[in-house]
């Protein structure tokens, strides 16, 4: 199923919130979570009040400030951060520690900037640290850190942090949850670039790292179950039924004991894709619509456009190209859908009224979509505007600052040097003028001696195209001397010697006691075929069905007439224009009597195939016989026949390509025929 981007590109909002707790999904309201972390949050909030240890109190209210901010206790969250920057103050660590835990607060949410920029200091100051808890806590940062180069769609740069940092960090830590989230972030990095085989692999060390932690912290129990539905999903896509069923009950086994859970969001949403990929659409309408019912209910729009636009595709799949509109429109009417999924959207509705033969509205959203296609490519050409403007006013002020340093120096020198200066100019002058009358002159020079080259190279081509020319007629009006030649032969031994035996035989009728009727008999029967050697004769001199039924009949008659019992003359016509010219359909006609003559007697064939077609002002022949072959750099392939075939080709400028071997021949023959179908 097609959809957009899961991960990091599904909106701004979004992926600001996954911020918040180590790279969690969220809407533009929640983060997923099983909706149970109050008790988590009571025990935390104990050990901060009753630790007698300052360090472990300041820092335990600092993983409080984004507890906090799970559950949408914002006030909450900027106390406990507030609290925990003073109790530690004097602490080293702390201190470094509240730079990550303040960025992600005060600026997740609106500064994007200005947080990487903090996440940068963070870790400065934390690889001052090497213990289990700073490694965790790096491994986080760069976690994040990666999201923020997706977001602007460096995956180059995101793969790096999590490759050579996150991961690094985690696995020095001996975190399973962070480390597991670091292998879910590489996964989701491959799933971006559609190499699903490449995240299943790092789907599966997730989940691996993060099976079999303790229950009583729920937010390793929700990365658990993340991570099972994102594989489930992968899976999907991947059409491993069977394994995307496996992890996806895995997560359902535990989220029936967290009913309130946001996570069903996404469950939903991966049991419709499972549900499409195995062309259950009914199925998976049914349980997107479900996911759609409860993202209203939660208002978690981001979720809710997913939902409806996988349900989208399963409509558009069943051909309800209707309800698929009605659902696309109603999506579209999102407060959180952004101009790069309108784009989507907008060619997807053009697509779906198209289908419906509805082309007012299949033109209304198509232009649509060109529109936004304009706004973006404006967008970022204006982008770029601001950045060559920056970069030049930049490089001003450096011209500028360099200007003022030197200033004072020239005005000193400027005096000292001024006549010294004048003679200079005065001699720059002068030479550059002898220079410019002797440039000027040589380019004259060289532009008539070019001229004459030019004149002289066309000369040249003009001789070599009349040359080749006079070789051609040459060679045709031979070639047409040599037919003159056989057909004077065929008429003189063939039709002439069977005249004369019908004039004996009709002689002896005369004179001879013979009964009339059986030499009357015989008679009769030589008179056919001579009338049928006549007719051959004058078909090979110009056929009358070439004449009367065009090119294409007349090579299926030739084929017909070539075919016998033991040898099979297929031919085969694609698309040729019966208006071809006259002089193209007698020198193609020619072509191919000689190449059938060629295949039967001489290279005994048994199947030849003749196969013409045309493309537009092009005409193609293709002419395969499965006989023996022959070397084409030999005598016989430079014989009288094919000399005739390649002096007719390029007589009519075209391309001719021989291929023989033991096994058969294959001629191909492009001509351009000036004449469009």
């Amino acid at each position: 199923m097609t959809t957009p981007p899961r991960y990091f590109r599904i909106s701004i909002i979004a992926a600001f919130c996954a911020l918040f707790f180590w790279g969690h999904l969220c809407s533009a309201q929640n983060i997923y979570s099983l909706g149970d972390e109050r008790s988590y949050i009571t025990a935390l909030e104990k050990q901060a009040t009753q630790s007698t240890n300052d360090s472990v109190r300041a820092y335990t209210w600092l993983r409080l400030s984004l507890l906090m901010r799970r559950v949408n206790d914002i006030d909450k969250s900027k106390h406990f951060l507030t609290k925990g920057r003073e109790l530690g103050a004097r602490y080293p660590f702390i201190n470094a520690a509240a730079v990550y835990y303040n960025a992600i607060i005060q600026f997740a949410s609106s500064d994007m900037v200005a947080l990487e920029k903090e996440l940068l200091r963070a870790d400065s100051m934390l690889s001052h640290f090497e213990n289990p808890e700073s490694n965790k806590l790096r491994g986080i940062l760069w976690n994040n850190y990666g999201i923020i180069q997706q977001m602007k769609s460096d995956e180059k740069a995101a793969m790096d942090a999590f490759t050579q940092k996150a991961v690094v960090y985690a696995a020095k830590s001996g975190d399973a949850t962070v480390l597991g989230k670091a292998y879910k972030a590489i996964a989701i990095v491959f799933m971006n670039a559609n190499q699903r085989v490449n995240a299943s692999a790092y789907l599966v060390k997730a989940i691996k790292t993060t099976e079999g932690l303790s229950d009583d912290n729920p937010i390793s129990l929700t990365e658990l179950v993340d991570t099972y539905i994102v594989a489930g999903e992968n899976y999907a896509n991947l059409e491993q039924t069977d394994s995307a069923n496996i992890v996806l009950s895995k997560a359902e086994n535990i989220l029936n004991d967290y009913p309130t859970s946001n996570l069903y969001l996404s469950l939903y949403h991966a049991r419709g894709v499972t549900y499409h990929k195995t062309k259950q659409y009914d199925l998976a309408i049914t349980t997107l619509d479900k996911g759609i019912a409860l993202a209203t209910k939660l208002q978690s729009f981001n979720s809710l456009n997913r939902l409806k636009y996988a349900k989208f595709k399963s409509l558009s799949n069943k051909n309800e190209h209707h309800a698929a509109g009605i659902v696309l429109k109603d999506l579209i009417k999102s407060p959180m859908v952004f101009v790069t999924d309108k784009k989507i959207y907008y060619k997807d509705l053009f697509t779906t009224y198209s289908k419906l033969g509805d082309s007012k509205e299949a033109v209304l959203w198509a232009t649509r979509y060109i529109n936004v296609s304009d706004s973006l490519y404006e967008a970022k050409f204006q982008k770029d505007i601001i950045e060559l403007e920056k970069k030049y006013r930049e490089s001003e002020n450096q011209k500028q600052i360099a200007t003022l340093q030197t200033e004072k120096e020239k005005a000193s020198l400027e005096s000292r040097n001024s006549r010294l200066l004048n003679w200079l100019l005065a001699t720059i002058i002068l030479f550059l003028s002898a220079s410019g009358f002797f440039v000027i002159a040589l380019y004259r020079n060289s532009k008539r001696l070019s001229q004459q080259k030019d004149l002289h190279y066309q000369q040249q081509i003009q001789d070599v195209e009349q040359k080749q020319q006079i070789q051609l007629t040459r060679a045709l009006m031979q070639g047409e001397e040599m037919e003159r030649k056989r057909l004077a032969i065929d008429l003189h031994d063939g039709l002439g010697g069977r005249l004369a035996g019908i004039k004996i035989n009709l002689s002896r009728i005369v004179t001879g006691p013979t009964p009339v009727t059986t030499e009357l008999e015989k008679v009769i029967e030589q008179l056919d075929v001579s009338s049928n050697e006549l007719r051959r004769i004058a078909r090979n001199m110009m056929p009358e069905s070439l004449l009367k039924v065009g090119l294409t009949s007349s090579l299926k008659d030739m084929c017909d007439l070539m075919s016998t019992v033991d040898t099979q003359v297929v031919f085969q016509s694609y698309s040729v224009s019966e208006a071809l010219p006259q002089e193209i359909q007698v020198h193609t006609y020619r072509i191919v009597q000689e190449l059938l003559t060629n295949a039967l007697r001489h290279a005994h064939a048994k199947q030849v195939l003749v196969q013409c077609s045309q493309n537009e002002n092009v005409f193609f022949l293709t002419i395969e016989d499965n006989g023996s072959g022959f070397d084409i750099g030999s005598p016989q392939g430079k014989g009288i026949g094919l000399t005739s075939i390649r002096n007719r080709v390029e007589y009519l400028k075209g391309k001719l390509d021989i291929a023989s071997s033991s096994q058969g021949t294959t001629v191909n023959i492009e001509i351009y025929t000036g004449h469009e179908q």
